[in-house]
């Protein structure tokens, strides 16, 4: 069990600015969170594109953001200011339906647990034929979305509103033992590992890496971590819950 005198330590990567939740949970519960984001969200150097594309929805059947930051930097290159759509507004979990109502569209469909394409994808028609949609999303990622429903009938485009680059930060801080390490994406694990280049071995062979899915974990297996944690659904909730019960039988 755990000395209750020695702080249990949980180095959260989120971007910076989705960070704070996550923190504040973890500090309610007696853990004492790091804040060391891997992935800097950046805007896109010519976004006069992707402007006139998202300018020019209102023809599309479905319009999918896929994540929160994908809503947030979709309204900035638009200043607000959407253009009328009959489209269904989809949004993958909780936290990106709440950016939406935010900025006051209301999404029509919001992915369930576990809250990403695959929860999405089993909430939709087998049949889209003749159906549009506009994927809203950062470079990069996941093309499983895309793939599931092209195989359904629809025409799928996408728009990139922003880019993730590797976050900047202080090497130095990481001189305390690192006993949780929060991921919750692929890239910000391959920035980890970056960014920390000559503690990365330490951290493979002692600290429990906390995952959003199946998927994450095996991408940390292949890159030598020998503890693994996958959270039973992707929110900051189910990543405490896994922490909690972990920390419970783990000796530190």
């Amino acid at each position: 069990m755990q000395n209750n005198d020695v702080p249990i330590n949980v180095l959260v990567t989120r971007p910076a600015h989705q960070s704070s939740g996550l923190c504040a949970l973890l500090s309610v519960n007696g853990y004492q969170p790091i804040c060391y984001p891997t992935i800097e969200i950046q805007t896109l150097e010519d976004a006069a594109a992707t402007t006139q594309k998202l300018s020019h929805c209102d023809d599309i059947d479905y319009l999918i953001f896929v994540s929160a930051n994908a809503v947030t930097n979709a309204n900035t290159l638009l200043n607000n200011a959407w253009p009328l759509t009959n489209a269904r507004i989809v949004a993958i979990g909780p936290k990106t339906a709440k950016s939406l109502q935010a900025i006051g569209l209301r999404p029509d469909i919001i992915a369930t647990k576990p809250f990403d394409s695959e929860g999405l994808l089993a909430q939709l028609s087998t049949q889209l034929h003749g159906q549009r949609c506009l994927i809203i999303k950062g470079e990069g990622g996941r093309t499983a979305l895309a793939e599931g429903l092209r195989q359904r009938g629809m025409q799928v485009d996408f728009v990139d509103v922003y880019k993730r680059g590797l976050a900047q930060n202080n090497t130095e801080l990481l001189e305390q033992p690192i006993h949780y390490i929060t991921i919750t994406s692929q890239l910000a694990l391959d920035n980890l590992f970056l960014l920390l280049s000559r503690k990365a071995a330490e951290l493979k062979q002692h600290s429990i890496f906390v995952v959003f899915s199946q998927r994450i974990a095996d991408h940390a297996k292949s890159l030598g971590c020998q503890h693994i944690l996958i959270s039973s659904e992707a929110s900051d909730k189910a990543l405490l819950t896994c922490i909690n019960n972990s920390s419970k039988s783990v000796c530190f």
